[in-house]
């Protein structure tokens, strides 16, 4: 039986022999070997993911004998998983879907049934005519589809979907054939992820290196979470919580601020994404510090250090106060803070 992979915890899941008169010994005459398998799943909560009842029969050329019902008895801890129900008809119960994997034929369900309450499912299954069933590898009979109980956990957490004991087969003339073995089911179920990030690129005009903008995240201005941009001008913010909307502001001396509200985080590894914007040049005059406005202030300022390498009035950073830093100035002209990101 091939090993089975679990998302944060490899567990070795061991071969049951189930407490009815169940062996697991050779096949003989009229005896296949059988065996129950419950598929493993990872379950995030918020979501769901399904798992599988599997049937395999192993007979011997000599003699075999037709399996023609499957009867499956489960338990589960329901302070962990749900299920949900196949059909939403709540007239009928919580079911589950039926699979004809093993079964070609018309298929008669004697039971399908889950207890959420109780963390019991019930399914029972006969084929009435179609290919007689001799042998079979994990062929599925039916698929669970969990969702979390409760709070998603700060911890991962492991729990088992487990074969009881009344499960059983049928041969076409209602005589048992034993369920020698079972394969409990494993469900991972992640930590919950509670926190989320914001990304995207920031160009300061009239320059190469994008690097050194301070980007800051928060809420009502009060802005906890920073960044600084890296040559290309990309920057990431992460810590974020998720299931709210924050606000982005980007800045850097002699620039005017851009900023984007309502930006919203969700949980998992896709960060939020800002387009990128341009900071727009030629704030520079100190009032005590730049006011979001390019105007006779900054201009003049400007042009009382053209020539020098008065670092507040370097507009691009390029070490000297010269005509480009005017320029820029001088086309932003009247322009207001903070700009605005875009959508």
């Amino acid at each position: 039986m091939k090993g089975k992979k679990v998302v944060f915890t490899l567990m070795a899941v061991a071969l049951l022999v189930l407490p009815t008169a169940m062996t697991a010994s050779a096949a003989g005459p009229g005896d296949p070997d059988t065996t129950i398998t419950i598929t493993d799943a990872t379950l995030e909560c918020g979501s769901t993911a399904t798992s599988q009842i599997r049937v395999t029969i192993a007979n011997q050329a000599t003699d075999p004998k037709e399996v023609r019902g499957v009867e499956v008895h489960l338990g589960f801890d329901p302070a962990k998983l749900q299920v949900v129900d196949a059909d939403g008809d709540s007239g009928n119960g919580v079911q589950l879907t039926v699979e004809s994997g093993l079964f070609d034929g018309d298929l008669r369900i004697g039971q399908n049934l889950v207890d959420n309450a109780a963390g019991t499912i019930v399914f029972a299954m006969a084929q009435s005519d179609g290919t007689p069933v001799l042998n079979a590898t994990e062929k599925a009979i039916a698929t669970i589809t969990w969702e979390c109980a409760g709070e998603c956990p700060e911890e991962p957490v492991t729990t088992e979907v487990t074969v009881t004991g009344n499960t059983l087969m049928s041969d076409p003339d209602g005589y048992p054939v034993v369920a020698d073995c079972a394969v409990n089911g494993t469900i991972a179920i992640p930590a919950c992820v509670t926190t989320g990030c914001i990304e995207g690129y920031v160009s300061p005009q009239g320059r190469y290196d994008f690097s050194g903008v301070h980007v800051m995240a928060g809420a009502y201005e009060a802005f906890a979470f920073e960044a600084y941009t890296d040559a290309s001008g990309y920057f990431k913010l992460e810590g974020l919580g998720v299931g709210s909307t924050w606000e982005v502001m980007a800045e850097m001396s002699g620039y005017l601020d851009a900023a984007a509200s309502g930006v919203e985080v969700v949980a998992g590894e896709q960060c939020a994404f800002l387009n990128t914007t341009t900071l727009w040049g030629g704030d520079v005059a100190p009032q005590p510090e730049p006011d979001n406005l390019i105007d006779i202030l900054d201009v003049s300022y400007l042009g009382a250090n053209f020539g020098t390498t008065e670092a507040t009035a370097d507009v691009n950073g390029d070490g000297v106060v010269n005509i480009l830093d005017l320029t820029v100035a001088a086309a932003n002209f009247g322009m207001t803070g903070p700009t605005l990101w875009p959508a």
